[in-house]
């Protein structure tokens, strides 16, 4: 009866570690079930060295005007969008009170000059103090003054456009009143324009004037502009820590409009040799140190790199890759160091171990 049970229990501890056997096996099957993964070669290449940046466009000269005197607005004879020569009356002011001021000038001037007609005569003969005499040119003096002051107020109720432009801005309208030094109309110039980018400081000592750049809008449908670097910013951002570049464009068309957004690629055209990856291809780490996959031995392979600049085809690699290393490109979310992988890029099949 013992000899029973013993046999017994000795069947069931085989059968157990068989499952278990059984299980761990499978689980070894799972564990060196290679990932499918595409690669690219690492080539070492030679390109000009670009530099690519976000911007806007803006216009190349704008013109603030305003009405030198205090006044209700009466007429204004433009609006936003229209194109304005020098010299163009765009806006008028009540001159009524300027008016009636000028006349009552006229009249004093007038009282002025007679007095001094009267006066010279007895001047001369000694018949008159020096004193009056003085005090009579004084007032002469003064009327003409006035009178002229009054004239200008006078002129000044009009708003004149001292330069050719476009109408950027208008902030007035008939009843308003306008006051001295407050922008009423601001005139633009578009015949050229600026693609003006904030450019970081690492990069700053690249630029220069002349550089030549592309522009595209998007909202001109990627339309392709060229330009040349025209002026360089001394003043940093103090948040951004980045310093404004405008590039000059011709706007022959008249297309592009300030506050348009752009994209900006710099040229420096000297050729610069290293290697270029897919930015998809690169990935971060807790410790924020970036690094690739490489197919090695049908292994991935953690490899830390050295980024570079942002270029026009990926990210340029300073250091961590050799030439010819096959980078990983494809089906990292599921890749640790080390494991299996399948590399699998179009008609070519690699299967590492198993």
């Amino acid at each position: 009866m013992k000899m029973k049970k013993r046999t017994t229990s000795a069947t069931i501890l085989l059968l157990i570690v068989a499952v278990l056997v059984a299980g761990c096996s499978e689980e070894k099957k799972k564990e060196r079930q290679p990932v499918s993964v595409s690669v690219q070669k690492v080539v070492e290449t030679g390109d000009l060295e670009v530099f690519a940046y976000s911007g806007t466009i803006e216009e190349s000269k704008s013109t603030p005007l305003s009405f030198p005197v205090v006044g209700t607005v009466t007429k204004v004879y433009v609006s936003e969008g229209d194109f304005v020569s020098r010299g163009q009356v765009i806006a008028e002011l009540n001159s009524e009170s300027y008016q009636l001021a000028y006349e009552m000038a006229l009249a004093t001037l007038k009282q002025a000059e007679d007095a001094m007609k009267r006066l010279e005569p007895m001047y001369r003969n000694g018949n008159l103090p020096e004193i009056k005499y003085i005090e009579a040119q004084t007032g002469l003096m003064q009327a003409k003054s006035a009178t002229a002051l009054a004239k200008k107020n006078i002129t000044d109720s009009r708003l004149i456009s001292p330069v050719s432009g476009y109408v950027g801005t208008r902030s007035i309208d008939p009843g308003m009143t306008a006051m001295p030094n407050l922008t009423s109309i601001t005139i633009v110039e578009i015949s050229t324009v600026f693609a003006k980018v904030p450019v970081p400081e690492n990069e700053i000592s690249k630029v220069k004037k002349g550089l030549k750049a592309k522009v595209r809008v998007s909202a001109l449908e990627d339309e392709e502009f060229t330009g040349s670097v025209e002026e360089i910013g001394v003043m940093a951002d103090y948040l951004a820590h980045t310093y404004k570049v405008k590039i000059g464009l011709v706007n022959k068309n008249k297309d592009l409009k300030p506050g348009m957004v752009c994209s900006v690629v710099l040229e420096d055209g000297t050729s610069r040799t290293g290697f270029i990856i897919p930015a998809n291809a690169i990935s971060t780490d807790a410790q924020q140190k970036t690094f690739v996959f490489v197919a090695q031995n049908g292994r991935a392979v953690k490899r830390y790199i050295e980024t570079g600049a942002l270029r026009k085809n990926g990210i340029e690699v300073t250091g961590g890759l050799t030439s010819n290393d096959m980078i990983i490109i494809s089906g990292l979310s599921r890749l640790a160091d080390g494991m299996a992988i399948k590399v699998v890029n179009g008609n070519t099949t690699t299967t590492g171990d198993k």
